[in-house]
């Protein structure tokens, strides 16, 4: 199983390329609601999903709602043109939108879950199982887990089991959720899930700054209302049944969440070298949520990561990125989204070799916000230009890369 810089090199080459779980992963990234013990982001209510809106017609919904299991998902498409024509057909720094002009089958995704909230009074049990299928599957695969396939030697559209854990609320104090099994990581304000991110495409800091998901087992406390703190041991990045090496990764957050604005820090740090447990890639990645107004919601995230003796020259490796997310609710059927994003990786030790900045403006479109069913289908287009200070792009003949790119989303 490659790392993530060496599937974005292959696809290059190639087309020449819970409680742990993210919030974003559970609500749109800088939501409304605040996050509470009484109102935690995944035990949150929402009218139902046309799947769990159908088996309630034939009267199967009642027992799962009895259990309190929840089952639904979600599909996406897309397309991508690049202005620059690059000869590859590749749009260099991306990570589901790398294919110029070829129609996408993103993901498929089905889900099924009973979530856990903190409890101080008595013992819950939970989990999820998350399954997809499509493009964008074959660039998330763990090591040891349907990771047979990758970029260029599979099929464009393959499997993906992309968080299986189980969870456990023990009553100690005001309730420690214990989570274990795979799950997405718990960095970045971007998510593989589309439904819980703003744009189509993804920031390089998603891409390439931190990892995409970790297996292990996770420990989060609510310290009060707002502040929640978790640690974690974990096999490390995108692996789950095998290591490279013989150590683990750990994590550790700290969150503060309130009505109008939601901090969280996080940290992942140990060795990720193959045969080698002693030089630790380590990254520190914050999040800031600001709810300006009831339409308009400001959000930063920034990562510096560091690795010890893993830059190309045989140096200690450094990368650091931030980007700046505006989303302004016009109405029920529309929003306007911008991003603007800086992210150096001047040594190379993550696949750009460059300083790269990013602008994307974008538009969310529910043309049916009114209909119980077509609520749940959205278009986003957007618009993207991304400028770096070495010729990276259009297979290493450009500084500049210029981009429309299109999805279609509906949630079931």
């Amino acid at each position: 199983m490659f790392s993530r810089k060496g599937l974005a090199a292959i696809a290059c080459a190639v087309l020449a390329c819970g409680s742990v779980v993210r919030a974003a992963d559970d609500q749109s990234i800088g939501g409304g609601s605040a996050l509470t013990l009484q109102n935690p982001v995944y035990a949150a209510s929402a009218p139902r999903k046309p799947l769990m809106d159908l088996l309630d017609k034939v009267g199967a919904a009642k027992p799962l709602d009895d259990a309190g299991i929840n089952i639904g998902g979600w599909v996406e498409i897309s397309w991508t043109h690049n202005f620059n024509d690059p000869e590859n057909n590749t749009n260099f720094g991306r990570v589901f939108d790398f294919e110029n002009d070829d129609h996408t089958f993103n993901q498929a995704v089905l889900f099924i879950e009973k979530t856990v909230a903190p409890d101080g009074t008595k013992f819950d049990w939970g989990g999820r199982f998350e399954y997809m299928w499509g493009g964008d599957a074959r660039l998330i695969h763990s090591s040891g887990l349907m990771d047979n396939h990758g970029v260029g030697d599979g099929p464009d559209e393959q499997c993906d089991i992309t968080q299986a854990y189980l969870q456990f609320n023990l009553p100690i104090g005001t309730g420690l959720v214990l989570t274990g099994g795979k799950f997405v990581t718990p960095l970045g304000a971007e998510t593989i899930n589309p439904t819980t991110n703003w744009l189509y495409s993804h920031s390089y800091l998603f891409g390439f700054a931190i990892p995409f998901t970790n297996t292990g087992i996770t420990a989060k406390y609510w310290l009060d209302k707002q502040w929640s703190v978790m640690v974690g041991v974990v096999h490390g990045w995108d692996k789950t049944n095998g290591d490279n090496n013989d150590a683990h990764s750990y994590l550790a957050q700290v969150g503060y969440t309130s009505d109008k604005w939601d901090f969280t820090a996080n940290w992942i740090g140990g060795p990720e070298q193959n045969d080698n447990s002693r030089d630790w890639r380590s990254v520190i990645d914050l999040i800031f949520t600001y709810r300006a107004a009831d339409n308009l919601t400001l959000m930063v995230n920034a990562d510096y990561g560091w690795e010890a003796n893993a830059a190309p020259d045989g140096d200690d490796a450094h990368w650091c990125g931030i980007a700046g997310y505006a989303k302004y609710k016009c109405n029920d059927m529309l929003a306007v989204v911008g991003r603007l994003e800086y992210f150096n990786d001047q040594d190379g030790s993550r696949g750009i070799g460059s300083t790269i900045y990013g602008a994307t403006i974008g538009l969310n479109i529910t043309p049916l916000p009114n209909d119980a069913f077509g609520s749940n289908f959205m278009v986003r287009p957007e618009l993207r230009y991304d400028y770096a200070n070495h010729d990276v792009f259009d297979g290493g003949s450009d500084s500049n890369q210029f981009t429309f790119g299109v999805d279609a989303l509906f949630t079931f």
